[in-house]
C-alpha cells in the first residue's frame, strides 16, 4: 500500500473517531476537551482535502452523469456543513476557551447542533459512497462470484440485512432524539444513559447512512446502464 493511500485511511479513521467523541459530548461533558478535539477535527478535515486534492483538479474534466453528480453534491454538502461547524464553533469559543473574547449568541448553539448533526449523517452517507464497491463485491461473492446474483437466496438475505441495518439507523436517530437538532428545534435532546449507548447509537446511525448511500448508488448505477 502506498504511503499516501495509507495516510488517507489513517486520516479518515481519526476523523471518524474524533467526530464520534465530539457527538458524545452529551455524556462526556468536558468543554475543554470538546474544544480541543473540535479544532483537531477541523485540522484533520483540512488534511483530508489536501490528500484528496485530485477531486478539485478533476472538477472540470469529463462528463457529469448521475453517479458523479451524487458524489460531487455529497462532497460539497459535507464541505459546507464542516464550514458551518467551524464557524459556529468560533462563535461559541468564548464559552470554552478563556483566551477568546467572543460572546456566544442566541443562534450559535442551535446552529452548531444543526450543522454537527447533519454533518455527521452526511459523513456517514459520504463514507457509504466509498464503501459501495466493497458491498457490491460482497453481494457478488454471496452468489459464488457470478456477475448477477439477484435471484440467489444469499443475495436476498443480504438485501434483508441491508434493510435491517438501514432501519437500525433510523431507529437510532429517533431513539437518541437527534431530530431535535436536525430540524433546528431550539432545545436540548435527552442524553444517552452512558457512553456505551451513546457511541452505539452513533455507530448505528453511521451504518444506516452507509446503507442509504449504497441503495442510492445502486439506483443511479442501474439508471445509468438502462
Amino acid at each position: 500500500m502506498k504511503m499516501r493511500k495509507l495516510l488517507k485511511i489513517i486520516t479518515d479513521i481519526l476523523m471518524f473517531a474524533d467526530f464520534i467523541f465530539l457527538m458524545s459530548h452529551e455524556v462526556v461533558r468536558n468543554l475543554s476537551a470538546h474544544g480541543i478535539f473540535g479544532a483537531t477535527l477541523f485540522a484533520l478535515f483540512i488534511l483530508h482535502h489536501i490528500l484528496n486534492g485530485g477531486f478539485y483538479r478533476s472538477l472540470n474534466r469529463g462528463k457529469y452523469n448521475s453517479v458523479r453528480i451524487l458524489l460531487s453534491a455529497t462532497a460539497w454538502l459535507l464541505f459546507a456543513l464542516m464550514i458551518l461547524m467551524a464557524f459556529s464553533s468560533v462563535m461559541m469559543s468564548g464559552a470554552v476557551f478563556a483566551f477568546s473574547s467572543i460572546n456566544m449568541t442566541s443562534w450559535s448553539r442551535p446552529l452548531h447542533a444543526f450543522s454537527c448533526s447533519w454533518g455527521f449523517l452526511v459523513m456517514g452517507f459520504h463514507l457509504g459512497l466509498h464503501l459501495h464497491s466493497k458491498l457490491k463485491k460482497l453481494e457478488t461473492a454471496a452468489n459464488g462470484k457470478k456477475a448477477d446474483c439477484r435471484n440467489s437466496a444469499c443475495f436476498a438475505i443480504l438485501q434483508i440485512l441491508w434493510i435491517l441495518i438501514f432501519a437500525l439507523g433510523i431507529f437510532c436517530i429517533v431513539h437518541s432524539q437527534l431530530y431535535v437538532y436536525l430540524f433546528w428545534r431550539n432545545a436540548w435532546k435527552l442524553s444517552a444513559p452512558n457512553i456505551f449507548v451513546c457511541v452505539s447509537e452513533y455507530l448505528g446511525m453511521t451504518a444506516g447512512m452507509i446503507m442509504l448511500s449504497h441503495f442510492a448508488m445502486k439506483l443511479f448505477t442501474e439508471k445509468k446502464h438502462r
